[in-house]
């Protein structure tokens, strides 16, 4: 049994993440597995430390051109049929509408999308939305099935014609047997942090304006944004000087491991335009993070208001000023909403149910 993993950045984010845990795991169990990129990130490197095959497509990448997308169409295909592939599994909207006419065109058994996230929902214009509800239907259409991982993925598009059938909810999931050693108590700052590719749907914009305000209110706060780049970073950075935030925000840009840092903090900040299911989330939940969210895609399936963290308006800077506000100056309301946090994901998310759930759609 051959199974292809095809996403369309190799860099690290959440899709990387599921692409990597699932290619991992199949591996583990004696399939075979082969991964197809663009680029050659952090995603390449860690499935080269797995010994998992990678192939990376030249000009495989977020922004549309219609030749590089013809060529990409072409390698595609020529990869397909060469590997003959029992299951193509698709990842990112992009890659899923270019690789499931591929793949049908290729004869390929089964063809799975998971869509983390449907790009109709970001801010676009109204013509652009109704084109790409149009792809993504041809995408779902395209595809034996579409994993929507979240309730809201499966919402927005349960309707549409012909394509009820073909979709199914899997949660995201992570380690839930992982041990936290929170940082000792004493007296200091609260650290407040997100992390994030500097990209427009991540909301950084609104971040900063909110923290510019909350800073007329308390000053014993840090924000800090953990990053590995992105195409906002000089706009934020720009922002940062012009409302003089260097004293309560630090943007970090590397290439380490970042959620291994969120146990030194003590509230996560996810003020984000468009989301699936964020893994980040996940991670902060598992670290006992109270959390301060934007209420889009999947994020109200894991952050619960006023139980877990607090949900707030997509670009609301208000509303996310009053929530940080909240739990900067009440150190209970942290520690009662971080045990709920790590409570609900332990219950619910495991990278266990994920795997099955997943094995489930592959191998029926």
């Amino acid at each position: 049994m051959k199974i292809f993993y095809v996403i369309t950045k190799s860099n690290w984010g959440g899709a990387q993440k599921y692409v990597f845990d699932l290619a991992k795991n199949m591996k583990e169990e004696g399939r075979e597995v082969e991964v197809v990129y663009g680029g050659h990130g952090m995603l390449a490197e860690k499935l080269e430390k797995e010994e998992i095959k990678g192939i990376s497509i030249k000009n495989l990448g977020r922004d549309v051109n219609f030749f590089k997308e013809i060529s990409i169409f072409f390698k595609l295909y020529k990869i397909f049929r060469k590997e003959k592939p029992d299951i193509i599994h698709l990842n990112s909207s992009k890659i899923g509408a270019i690789g499931s006419l591929v793949g049908r065109l290729a004869g390929i058994k089964k063809i799975i999308f998971t869509a983390h996230g449907f790009p109709f929902r970001e801010d676009r214009k109204a013509l652009q939305v109704l084109i790409i509800k149009f792809i993504s239907w041809c995408t779902i259409i395209f595809s034996h099935k579409t994993i929507c991982v979240s309730k809201k993925d499966f919402i927005d598009v349960e309707n549409w014609p012909f394509i009820r059938n073909k979709l199914v909810i899997v949660h995201n999931g992570i380690d839930t047997d992982l041990k936290i050693e929170k940082r000792a108590e004493e007296t200091r700052r609260v650290e407040v942090v997100s992390i994030g590719e500097l990209h427009k749907n991540k909301g950084f914009k609104y971040a900063l304006q909110t923290i510019n305000k909350l800073k007329e209110k308390v000053q014993n706060f840090k924000y800090t944004v953990f990053s590995f780049g992105g195409d906002e970073k000089e706009n934020l950075e720009k922002m940062i000087n012009d409302l003089n935030l260097k004293d309560y925000v630090e943007l970090i840009i590397n290439k380490e491991n970042h959620s291994e840092k969120l146990k030194d903090f003590d509230i996560y900040f996810m003020p984000s335009i468009k989301e699936g299911l964020p893994y980040v989330l996940l991670e902060a939940s598992l670290n006992s993070l109270p959390m301060v969210a934007s209420n889009t895609g999947g994020i109200s399936e894991i952050v619960e208001n006023n139980k877990n963290g607090f949900l707030v308006s997509p670009k609301s800077v208000e509303g996310f000023e009053e929530a940080l506000l909240k739990l900067v100056e009440d150190k209970k309301l942290r520690e009662d909403f971080g045990g709920e946090a790590r409570k609900k994901v332990e219950e619910n998310f495991s990278i266990q149910k994920m795997i099955e759930k997943t094995k489930e759609i592959y191998f029926t």
